[in-house]
């Protein structure tokens, strides 16, 4: 039975030796060894463009590199841009960050273009800014590794990327509606001529901005007629801010005076730099006017919501395509 003796006792003694080997590795390494966890700024991306903000994807990690998990970690970040620090003391629970493993930590947060506007008044010619993040990640030390009552460490970290100066506007320009040939205004009333010579007359003095005849007999008389009238106009996109633009895949809705007017996909996208030009050509039914619209018509001259979405590259950052929405109220002539 002793040499079984033994050999127990010898297992247990290196069995001691060796977790007494991987505290004091531990220890050493929380108390400033070579191997520390990190904090890591991996991607910072813009995840859509209105006329109001921006809102930006913040993706971050933690490296645990110790052969146990981290509990309850806390981090503690600043983001500036170009020096101006637009979020400060952001406070998070990264939660438990297992033994040996990246952890990913995502953030999202929004930029208002009241915000942002002093700062591209900074830089009028900036393309790309600086963002830098700053903080420290505060990780606490599992209680059988802690060293003279030392609970946590603090890793303090900086790390920069860049965005694009970005600060659009769109606005609607050389707006027409075109006027239907005499030959087509007869066709569509088929048999009822007199309703075609009425139509025509009506259409003239609609179309020349002539008061004469009331909206609401106007729309009367034009539901008859089973026809459409072609429009044409500009969106214009510009950036007010430093960083050259490029919009494809934009669609569009236009109402007017609260009601819907013309919606669709336009028929080309010129980009020229900061500013870029969407030629849409639609048409609307005529049955379908109503007497507010024949009021705008008559009068070249309506309140407008503009609502719609484009993808957006910005030359220079490899993100691939932005998502930009936009949503303009205004009113304009014609």
């Amino acid at each position: 039975m002793a040499p079984v003796r033994n050999k127990m006792i010898k297992k247990m003694i290196i069995a001691a030796i060796c977790t007494a080997a991987v505290n004091c590795t531990m220890l050493d390494s929380m108390a400033g060894g070579l191997t520390k966890p990190s904090f890591s700024f991996q991607k910072l991306d813009i995840k859509n463009i209105t006329l109001s903000e921006i809102t930006f994807n913040l993706l971050t990690s933690v490296k645990n590199p110790y052969p146990v998990s981290l509990p309850k970690s806390d981090l503690n970040m600043n983001l500036m841009i170009e020096g101006t620090t637009f979020l400060k003391d952001v406070k998070t629970n990264m939660g438990k960050v297992e033994a040996g493993s990246v952890k990913d930590l995502p953030f999202e947060f929004k930029l208002s273009y009241d915000q942002l506007q002093q700062l591209y008044k900074k830089f009028p010619s900036k393309e790309l800014l600086d963002v830098k993040l700053d903080g420290i990640m505060g990780l606490p030390i599992p209680e059988k590794f802690q060293l003279g009552g030392k609970k946590s460490v603090d890793f303090p970290f900086a790390e920069s990327r860049q965005v694009p100066a970005i600060l659009p506007t769109v606005d609607i320009k050389n707006f027409q509606i075109m006027k239907p040939d005499t030959s087509k205004v007869m066709e569509s009333a088929g048999s009822n001529q007199n309703l075609g010579q009425t139509a025509v007359g009506m259409l003239d003095k609609l179309l020349d901005g002539k008061s004469g005849t009331s909206p609401t007999s106007m729309s009367s008389a034009l539901s008859g007629l089973d026809m459409n009238i072609d429009t044409q106009f500009d969106i214009a996109l510009k950036n007010l801010a430093a960083a050259p633009l490029n919009f494809s895949d934009l669609k569009y809705d236009l109402t007017l005076k609260g009601e819907k007017f013309v919606s669709g996909v336009p028929d080309q996208i010129i980009n020229q730099g900061k500013e870029s030009t969407v030629k849409v050509k639609s048409s609307f039914p005529l049955k379908t006017l109503s007497a507010g619209l024949i009021d705008a018509i008559q009068k070249k001259n309506a309140d407008f919501r503009l609502v719609g979405a484009s993808g957006l590259k910005v030359p220079g950052l490899p993100d691939g395509i932005l998502n930009f929405q936009y949503d303009k109220n205004g009113n304009f002539k014609w």
